[in-house]
């Protein structure tokens, strides 16, 4: 009985290590999405007059926040990997 339960814990301490290994996974993979478009929002303003150039901007910094707040959450995913 007592090795049942261990390898029951086991298995539910694996399946939820993958599922946090799958969130972190997805995170980062948004991270990187929003740094492409903050770099093509950027290459945008460049380009611009100074109406499309303050739009772009605006885009720029969207995407940078939020390719900051996906990579945090990641790292916090992968950080509870473990517990």
């Amino acid at each position: 009985m007592k090795k049942a339960l261990v390898i029951l814990a086991a298995t539910f301490t694996m399946l939820g290590a993958h599922a946090q290994i799958g969130k972190a996974a997805s995170e980062a993979t948004d991270a990187a999405q929003h740094k492409v478009d903050q770099k093509q929002a950027e290459s945008e303003a460049r380009k611009s007059g100074p109406v499309g150039k303050a739009v772009n901007d605006v885009k720029a910094g969207y995407h940078k926040n939020r390719a900051d707040a996906s990579a945090d959450k990641a790292k916090e995913s992968l950080k509870n990997t473990g517990k």
